[in-house]
């Protein structure tokens, strides 16, 4: 069973027991004890049944519980990408009783620490090269179940030289401890590195501004996505504007 799905399944059900069942039992030495609902408070601009809808949909796409690496790519700057995937990843957070990682891997303009008020630490590639433990390289989103670390440009050289990471062996050392890992990548235009992860990951979903981006340039990125042997999930719309009153949509 995917682990979105569990995780949506199983929110109202485990909670706190469930966690300090885990806290005794199965949570990684390296990481801070697992304390259950997030406490995060951000402005939100995605409606959580929307954020639920997505996991669902996620998960229909990647039954496998090990299949559990997915990036978030945008064609061009300004679509929103950073956004949808912090608040997706509150939401699961805040629902699952295992760690989650946030990747940042936007090394041209970051993002996400400076959401969280989080100070910056050395990358996860640093650490899973030097063999140092994780919890130097990530960040607790406050008490919640959600974790935040970063991936450096020499990452991603190393993928384009085929030098250093081989394979899936950055995400091999992280799945030993999260049970889920989104990926923050830079938009497709900005650098062309962020593809370069896609062939490593279990899939991807690209994110596009609705009435923005021109479809020949989504058209390019999926292109390019599929190209390079990406698992395509879907396709994300955001900064959606509604001409007529939502509640008439179902409706129609």
């Amino acid at each position: 069973m995917s682990t979105l799905y569990e995780v949506l399944q199983s929110a109202h059900k485990e909670r706190l027991a469930v966690v300090n069942e885990l806290n005794d039992q199965t949570t990684p030495s390296s990481l801070p004890p697992l304390t259950g609902r997030a406490p995060v408070s951000l402005p939100r601009f995605h409606e959580e049944s929307e954020l639920h809808a997505l996991a669902q949909n996620i998960a229909t796409c990647l039954p496998n519980p090990d299949q559990n690496v997915i990036q978030f790519i945008g064609s061009q700057a300004g679509e929103g990408t950073s956004t949808l995937i912090r608040e997706f990843a509150l939401t699961l957070g805040r629902y699952s009783s295992k760690p989650i990682l946030l990747v940042e891997a936007d090394f041209i303009q970051p993002s996400q620490a400076q959401a969280f008020a989080l100070e910056a630490k050395p990358s996860l590639n640093y650490a899973v090269r030097e063999g140092k433990p994780l919890d130097g390289v990530v960040s607790q989103i406050e008490q919640s179940n959600l974790f935040l670390g970063t991936l450096s440009s020499e990452f991603f050289r190393s993928l384009t030289e085929r030098s250093f990471f081989r394979s899936t062996d950055m995400w091999k050392a992280l799945r030993s401890q999260f049970s889920l890992i989104l990926i923050d990548s830079s938009p497709a235009n900005t650098s062309a590195d962020c593809l370069a992860i896609c062939e490593f990951v279990n899939g991807v979903v690209l994110v596009l501004a609705a009435e923005k981006t021109r479809s020949a340039v989504a058209k390019n990125v999926k292109r390019e996505i599929l190209r390079r042997e990406g698992n395509l999930l879907g396709i994300v719309y955001t900064k959606r504007k509604f001409h007529i009153p939502k509640s008439m949509y179902p409706f129609l």
